[in-house]
């Protein structure tokens, strides 16, 4: 059944390498060379089409894990043979999975180096957490899931892939607004608005009431500067600042997440997709199982 799954779909796994290839190669020259003019034009262009990639690729060779052959109807010469419908999809979709993951798999390392080589920042902020370290992993089987479960449901590819791209963006928006919350965030507190923040991913700051690190039950991170009053138009410097803070039972609370979290948030968030993924399949199975 491997083989067979392999033979089938043989051409979507090739042509997958083969842009995997050429990203491979874009990434190390403009890497090795990134104080580069036409390496530094790029700066905003490449971080969207990496953070794409994952959701195109795993699309891609899932929609047609089923619908191509339900376009064709070569499924149903397949459930005449000896093997079961669950048996026969499982082993399709063990196949891609194991393409789609172990082609990210092969860009994880070179991802890291990248960004280190053209990127300033810890791997923790927006920016660079989704293109860094295990998670894409969890968001290319995630989109390879919601391809073949769109496919098992339409049963034409190109109506699934449509249908997956605002799908999988909508998801992706959705954790990566939760992401401050997966992990609970650390706290420092100043007498004053710091001029050197701590290293990591910071999530907001505001002057607080003494003995609070969160805003109050209803109020939300107001500017730094509201709850200072005129104080703070009457003074320039951070010892001012600092005085002004201790005038009015203040304190300045930064809300992070510091660079020790990036291995909790990876996991927590790689863990989310699996589970979305491990859900999709079911969805594709129960589609495939009702079909006449």
């Amino acid at each position: 059944m491997t083989w067979v799954a392999w033979r089938v779909q043989r051409l979507q796994y090739v042509a997958a390498a083969v842009a995997v290839a050429v990203l491979m190669v874009w990434l190390a020259a403009s890497g090795l060379d990134s104080q580069a003019h036409w390496s530094q034009m790029s700066d905003t262009g490449d971080v969207y089409v990496l953070y794409a990639l994952p959701g195109l690729l795993g699309l891609a060779v899932g929609v047609a894990v089923v619908a191509a052959e339900a376009e064709g109807g070569t499924d149903r010469v397949a459930w005449t043979q000896s093997i079961s419908r669950a048996r026969w999809l499982t082993g399709k979709l063990a196949v891609g999975a194991l393409v789609s993951a172990g082609l990210t798999a092969l860009l994880m390392p070179l991802l890291g180096w990248w960004i280190g080589a053209t990127r300033s920042g810890p791997d923790i902020v927006p920016r660079n957490f989704g293109i860094t370290g295990v998670v894409s992993i969890g968001y290319v089987l995630f989109a390879y899931l919601l391809g073949a479960a769109l496919g098992a449901v339409l049963r034409r590819p190109g109506w699934a892939f449509a249908a997956g791209v605002p799908i999988f963006t909508a998801v992706r928006l959705l954790i990566d607004g939760l992401r401050p919350a997966l992990v609970p965030p650390s706290v420092a507190s100043y007498t004053a608005q710091p001029v050197i923040q701590p290293s990591g991913w910071v999530l907001n700051g505001a002057y607080l009431p003494l003995g609070r690190t969160s805003p109050a039950l209803g109020q939300t991170w107001a500017s730094p500067w509201t709850r200072m009053g005129s104080c703070f138009y009457r003074t320039q410097s951070q010892a001012g600042l600092g005085r002004c803070a201790v005038r009015a039972h203040l304190h300045f609370v930064l809300e992070y997440q510091p660079e020790s979290h990036y291995w909790a948030l990876q996991g927590v968030e790689t863990a989310i997709y699996a589970a979305m993924a491990l859900a999709l399949a079911a969805i594709a199975l129960a589609a495939v199982r009702r079909r006449d």
